[in-house]
């Protein structure tokens, strides 16, 4: 191969970034078979003599390459072509997810694990976002699915990704989020919500908890704590709250609203225990709280609960349940290797949530 990067130019005036460049060339040698397959790549530190590239920036381009399905990492030995008519491996998996997530809370160690799971199985896997808003475009998911996908990993779909999934005729399974309302037969892998009511059920009877109010919003449909609570002698009710106004930010917007609607809240009304089934509206209650000098647990007890799976915390430290992504990420990927092999598919496995105390409601 000589040295790979004899005829690299990168100008700097370009559109194209460094990293992006470098990724490029090497893509355009493995496809006209300028590199053949088999062959070693140069190491990260010879791409960033080379190139110009920083270290991090040069595991990042073999971080992609292999993603795309044109190279593959073997431990201690380095980073080899794949043979031409290779280049997709044994087949596509695309992972993808709200664009609201990536920021906030976005779940990497969730799709490392897959990620890294399927790609030493054989799989060529690529991430993507969709916009979670309702008037934001599909295209780029879409196009995706263009590419002739031979599985993919919804995490958290929304209706309308979920309507593209079913018209796109690609497979696809559901992880987390609410129960597909496009029932198109696809496997839904989600969190145990029988398995958190329990959890707190339980909790709140040891810590001897008489009363929960559980918060939601209007016209949302929720699990109901109030069953679990009631077989161990816990009484409960429900507390509704208005959405935010129109024109607000969802998140900025949804903290706002909880922290005006608690301003207002007598202190003689001020129950034990708040059991929230969304963080932001946890965090905009707490806002309210401290700012009011109401103590927290001493004289209430808040706790965050999401049936997403991702245990979204932004109040340290709050009371709430998450999973384990490293234990969720390799059951989903077992699952999709189950459904890429076309055999006989097994039960889609149930994500179990962990209790995870904070100071806001301590055991």
């Amino acid at each position: 191969m000589g040295n790979l990067f004899d005829n690299f130019r990168y100008d700097p005036g370009g559109s194209a970034t460094l990293a992006n460049s470098v990724c490029f060339f090497i893509r355009e040698q493995i496809v006209f078979g300028r590199i053949k397959g088999g062959e070693r790549l140069p190491t990260m530190n010879e791409m960033s003599k080379a190139t110009g590239l920083s270290f991090y920036q040069a595991r990042n381009v073999i971080e992609r390459l292999v993603h795309e399905g044109y190279v593959h990492s073997r431990p201690h030995s380095g980073t080899f072509v794949l043979s031409r008519g290779k280049n997709v491996l044994r087949g596509r998996v695309l992972m993808t997810c709200p664009d609201v997530d990536i920021c906030r809370y976005y779940p990497t160690q969730l799709f490392d694990t897959i990620n890294h799971r399927l790609t030493a199985s054989g799989y060529a896997v690529t991430a993507n976002s969709f916009p979670f808003g309702a008037g934001g475009s599909l295209s780029q998911l879409k196009s995706e699915l263009l590419r002739a996908s031979d599985l993919v990993i919804a995490c958290r779909a929304t209706p309308r990704v979920q309507k593209c999934l079913a018209e796109s005729g690609v497979n696809h399974i559901f992880a987390y989020g609410d129960k597909p309302k496009v029932h198109d037969g696809s496997p839904w892998i989600r969190f145990s919500s029988v398995e958190v009511l329990r959890q707190f059920a339980d909790h709140c009877k040891r810590a001897g908890v008489k009363n929960v109010v559980q918060v939601r919003f209007e016209s949302d449909e929720f699990f109901d704590a109030g069953p679990a609570l009631a077989a161990r002698g816990v009484d409960s009710s429900w507390m509704t709250i208005s959405r935010p106004a129109v024109g607000r930010r969802r998140f900025d917007g949804i903290v706002h609203c909880a922290c005006e609607t608690f301003q207002t809240l007598p202190r003689d009304r001020i129950p034990e225990l708040l059991l929230f089934w969304n963080a932001f509206v946890a965090q905009g209650a707490l806002m309210a709280f401290l700012d009011r000098g109401i103590r927290i647990p001493e004289d209430v007890k808040v706790v965050s609960l999401s049936e997403a799976g991702f245990g979204p915390a932004y109040v340290q430290p709050m009371t709430r349940f998450e999973c384990d992504p490293v234990d969720a990420g390799e059951k989903i990927s077992d699952f999709a290797l189950a459904v890429l092999a076309k055999g006989r598919t097994p039960p889609p496995p149930v994500i179990e949530p962990q209790y995870v105390f904070g100071a806001t409601f301590p055991f």
